[in-house]
């Protein structure tokens, strides 16, 4: 690591301590705080919608080191409707329908800023390319395939991190392992192709939940919100797509809360609800519910998310990173199986 690119995540990590002290002195004269008599808790309310201290960071700290292309400004402009319709939601409860189409609109704007995804790797065979259907929208040509790859997995990406944030830590622990191993994975590249703007963007990010994790872990003194949850959530989506695809290595690095995700959505339709009715019988919840105090439950996530996030660093073939993505679904079945058989007790 250079002295240039020590720069980025010391800044973005001291920006965090400086505006979360603001957070934590202003959010309570503005009444910015959260619930907690609605889900039970007797504690006194703390500073809610943290989270948007990440946005903040971000803006600055890219305007400051980094050489913002269309693209960029593309992922700017998709944040900062994320953040802005995230923090009304966090006050009023939006509908989840509305919440959706923001989500997708963010992703078409990143779509627009000319982000692509040309192909995608088959462990299997061939690759499988997006580029095939193609059209102008005001000039800016599209790929039909390669933006709703993207947007579907900018939505998944952002629904994914906001499921997690059901314990305070979860969120931005995992984000931190995530965004480092971005870093990791771009640097390797740099001498093959120009990641500067990854790397930077990525070590900002993960410095800030870094600084951010000191106040969020159990027992919090603030919380992000689905504004923190939801940008982090899209902020690793998109940077594991202009980071050069790698959506094999995030999507085995949020292995566990991604089957969690998909398990949970196909469990609410069995039982008749709506798919996005929240719930609490999500994976960490589950942990809670046979005797995992919320700190147990925290490292347990983390070690498994930092142990895919290794397997990840080192498996360079699409193969192999599928073999180990079934190996998390088949630990995450056993455990599963385990808490469930225990809670039967």
């Amino acid at each position: 690591m250079s002295l240039n690119q020590f720069f980025p995540p010391l800044f973005s990590f001291l920006l965090t301590l400086i505006g979360i002290k603001a957070i934590r002195y202003f959010f309570p004269r503005w009444r910015l705080l959260d619930r907690p008599h609605e889900y039970g808790l007797t504690r006194q309310p703390i500073p809610y919608s943290a989270g948007i201290i990440f946005f903040i960071v971000f803006v600055i700290s890219t305007l400051i080191f980094v050489d913002v292309t269309r693209p960029i400004a593309g992922v700017i402009l998709a944040a900062l409707l994320i953040v802005a319709v995230s923090f009304i939601d966090d006050r009023i409860k939006l509908s989840p329908y509305l919440r959706l189409f923001t989500q997708i609109l963010a992703g078409a704007i990143v779509v627009y800023a000319g982000v692509k995804i040309q192909i995608i790797k088959n462990p299997f065979g061939a690759p499988i390319f997006l580029d095939s259907f193609k059209f102008q929208i005001l000039g800016q040509e599209i790929w039909a395939l390669g933006a709703v790859v993207i947007i579907a997995w900018l939505v998944l990406m952002m629904n994914v991190m906001n499921w997690l944030d059901g314990i305070p830590g979860l969120a931005s622990g995992i984000s931190t392992i995530a965004q480092i191993s971005i870093f990791i994975l771009s640097a390797r590249q740099f001498n093959i192709v120009d990641q500067s703007a990854i790397i930077a963007i990525s070590s900002v990010l993960a410095a800030s939940t870094l600084a951010f994790l000191f106040f969020d872990f159990h027992p919090p003194k603030i919380l992000m919100g689905d504004t923190g949850s939801m940008f982090l959530g899209f902020m690793l989506g998109a940077l594991s797509i202009l980071a050069g695809g790698k959506l094999a290595t995030a999507l085995l690095i949020m292995g566990f809360p991604v089957i969690d995700a998909f398990w949970v959505i196909i469990r609410r339709i069995l039982k008749g609800g709506s798919p996005m009715k929240g719930d609490f019988f999500h994976f960490h919840h589950r942990l809670l519910n046979v005797g995992f105090s919320q700190r147990k439950a925290l490292l347990f996530n983390y070690f498994f998310c930092g142990l895919f996030a290794a397997v990840a660093l080192f498996l360079s073939s699409t193969l192999a990173k599928f073999i180990a993505f079934l190996g998390v679904l088949v630990a995450m079945a056993i455990i599963g199986a385990l808490t469930f058989l225990k809670s039967k007790k």
